[in-house]
């Protein structure tokens, strides 16, 4: 019986290149398959969920105005050309951490609108859910394209969304915007619960009747695709940390709760699945960082060089469980 199929993308900054590049293999991998050169991944998915960098790279591929749609060797251009643009680090930028974002917000907001134009979320030609954080409500923000098309109160341009669900803390301003018809709100990125969004994406999954199988579907329905942004291994050993005040521990703080919430989420889904004995129905690629730099705001050119080369190096490390996953989605 045929599944309901969710895709979900982790955060992780400029490492969201790294998912960006494995999903775009299998897009080619699927116009091979197919044999239509012309084929869109997001085609084979119910719902694309993404947090932070992997909510950029899901507006992406739900975008669809005025009949155009954007494919996954695009999406990577957006990492590897608005990288450099958006974290683009001047000789203030240290002092800057102190009393302001690091990086202001209109070199995001420029390649967002750019690559993005005047499209809505109730455009999507696929369920989207991207994830925020509304620090005025004090409440998590989820933008979903069901709700955008049934109210313009929920409805949101997508370089918005992308905007709010990846205004780090720290890294860049506070984003605040308006929905269509004027509802206001101020956001910061997504990670702050929910940096792997699987878990939110089946909650939603369940709430909706699918035509398919005639009612809401439950876990055994489900297929979840989950990807990371790459395995950080950095320690903070006792001597190096131990005398750490607020300055030193606001980065390491964010990495910390971005790794450790992601790692808890996918423990979860993996039970879940588990206990109801499907557990092949949950699938779950961490790419390997390798010798880039796991910073999530290291955008230089010669760091972009190198994520690129560790994703060419998982995807030929792991071609045959792409295939697999090529599978499944054309079952």
């Amino acid at each position: 019986m045929k599944k309901y199929k969710i895709l979900s993308i982790d955060g992780g900054g400029i490492r969201g290149i790294l998912p960006a590049m494995i999903l775009n293999e299998i897009e080619q991998r699927l116009r091979i398959r197919t044999n239509n050169p012309n084929a869109y991944l997001s085609d084979y998915f119910d719902m694309i969920a993404g947090t932070s960098a992997g909510g950029m790279l899901a507006c992406s591929m739900i975008y669809n105005h005025k009949g155009q749609r954007m494919d996954l060797a695009k999406a990577v251009e957006l990492f590897e050309s608005g990288g450099p643009r958006i974290f683009k680090k001047t000789a203030f930028s240290g002092i800057r951490r102190l009393f302001d974002a690091i990086y202001p917000a209109k070199n995001i907001e420029a390649v967002l609108e750019e690559t993005f134009g005047e499209s809505t979320l109730s455009e999507s030609h696929t369920e989207g859910l991207i994830t925020a954080y509304d620090i005025d409500a004090r409440a998590a923000m989820i933008f979903d394209t069901t709700s955008a098309r049934r109210t313009n109160d929920r409805n949101y341009r997508l370089r918005d969304v992308a905007r709010s669900t990846s205004a780090a803390p720290t890294y860049f301003p506070v984003s605040y915007i308006k929905s269509l018809n004027g509802s206001p709100a101020t956001l910061v990125d997504g990670g702050i619960f929910a940096n792997d969004p699987s878990l939110c994406a089946i909650v939603e999954a369940k709430k909706k009747v699918w035509k398919e199988i005639g009612h809401e579907p439950k876990v055994k329905d489900m297929y979840v695709l989950s990807i990371g942004t790459g395995r950080v291994s950095e320690s903070y050993p006792y001597q190096k940390s131990k005398n750490w005040g607020t300055v030193s521990w606001v980065l390491p703080v964010i990495d910390i709760l971005q790794s450790a919430g992601a790692e808890v989420i996918s423990y979860q889904v993996s039970k879940l699945f588990s206990a109801e004995e499907c557990s092949n129905q949950y699938v779950r690629l961490m790419p390997e960082i390798g010798s880039a730099s796991a910073k999530m705001d290291d955008g230089t050119p010669e760091n972009i060089s190198k994520l690129k080369a560790s994703a060419q190096n998982w995807i030929k490390a792991n071609s045959n469980k792409l295939d697999e996953v090529l599978d499944d989605l054309l079952q």
